[in-house]
């Protein structure tokens, strides 16, 4: 075991019993002063052997012989409980996690578990890389916190799980959450802990990258949909017919409206988590906010003899099944309809394409996009064996 997880059990274990020790010293403090009232003109190392019940005054009163019985006691219960606590109970895996991540030094910072910052998790455990990261679902991060990796679980937006990060004294820093208004706090927030690191930003709005790219934040801000469509647009572009569009994302947004750009073309676009859409929305873009995972559910809306493209951009791993059988039936139901199906586990490619379906990850598009960008000597530059 090495040095610093011996620091970091020893202070695990120090903490837990922080109230008890308080009151154990508190108490001798207490009977050493009594001693010095009690017992005058004795030497300072008498007092103390008297406070520890090593030594008893020549003529012991009341108060000495009431003290030497509880101290042992108190003695006794408080270290002994502490070293077999240390000996037998298992650590609380959230704490160990936390104070990891307090003792990291040099390295980069994750903020949200998301799918782009899997990959940024995954890159730097792949290539020994330091990383912390804080994520407030403990459900996302259980596998990262039960394999010893330094997680804070927690809000992001609270300094003190900032410094748990040891954002302080990290090199790089990577935000990757959805919320605007919490990815600006943040970066708010660390540039006033750490001004020097890179914070690399998340952000959807054209007005909010601008606004982080400015002093005294100066964040470098991007858009993985913006990314996304780079690819996306060869595939929509002098194509004819209505096309229906399925998700929740910017990203699904991005490409229904881009789509409703086009001469002559319509767009259905099923969300049913939100009620309108980021981007203007014009005659040939009809928002449909409902749940979509049948057949039935599209035929209620559009023609499916009319419609020549269908993107199915959920982003749920749990609605991968739905999102196959979607692919299934309209391959084998209306087999002119191209399908178009974003995943994010490569090992779902060939399930996938077996229905004819093009199949694209927005993350790992976006993970080499942000490898792009970062320095050489960042955490997650390429290396050269690459």
């Amino acid at each position: 075991m090495s040095i610093l997880n011996i620091l970091i059990e020893i202070e695990l274990k120090l903490k837990q019993y922080k109230v008890q020790f308080i009151f154990l010293f508190l108490f001798w403090l207490a009977g050493f002063s009594i001693f010095l009232v009690i017992e005058p003109n004795q030497s300072f190392w008498e007092y103390v052997l008297f406070s520890l019940t090593v030594r008893q005054p020549e003529n012991a009163g009341d108060f000495t012989n009431f003290y030497s019985l509880l101290w042992p006691i108190l003695l006794e219960v408080i270290v002994f409980g502490f070293i077999m606590g240390e000996l037998l109970e298992k650590y609380n895996p959230i704490i160990t996690s936390r104070i990891l991540a307090k003792y990291k030094r040099n390295h980069i910072v994750v903020i949200g578990y998301h799918h782009l910052s899997e990959r940024i998790i995954e890159y730097c455990i792949a290539n020994k890389e330091s990383f912390s990261l804080i994520e407030d679902n403990q459900e996302l991060v259980e596998d990262l916190i039960n394999s010893s990796n330094p997680v804070v679980v927690g809000d992001p937006t609270e300094t003190f799980n900032l410094e748990f990060a040891s954002v302080k004294r990290a090199k790089e820093v990577f935000i990757g959450i959805d919320d605007a208004r919490i990815a600006i706090i943040c970066t708010e927030k660390i540039r006033k802990i750490n001004q020097e690191c890179p914070i690399y930003v998340r952000a959807f709005g054209d007005h909010v990258q601008d606004y982080l790219k400015q002093p005294p934040l100066n964040a470098i801000s991007f858009s993985t949909s913006k990314w996304a469509m780079d690819g996306i647009r060869k595939w929509i572009k002098h194509k004819k017919g209505t096309a229906i569009v399925i998700g929740r994302d910017s990203l699904t947004h991005r490409i229904a409206y881009e789509i409703s750009l086009q001469p002559d073309r319509e767009v259905f676009l099923f969300d049913d988590e939100h009620d309108g859409i980021e981007f203007e929305v014009n005659e040939r873009l009809h928002f449909v906010e409902e749940f979509t995972c049948f057949l039935s559910d599209l035929r209620a809306h559009v023609n499916l003899d009319e419609v020549t493209q269908a993107f199915i951009c959920w982003k749920r791993d749990s609605e991968f099944d739905e999102s196959l059988y979607l692919t299934s039936k309209l391959n084998l139901r209306y087999p002119h309809i191209e399908i178009f199906v974003r995943i994010f586990d490569e090992e779902l490619v060939d399930l996938v394409e077996n229905y004819k379906a093009k199949t694209f990850s927005t993350s790992s598009n976006a993970f080499k996009r942000l490898q792009e960008i970062v320095p050489p000597f960042s955490a997650i530059a390429p290396k050269f064996d690459e």
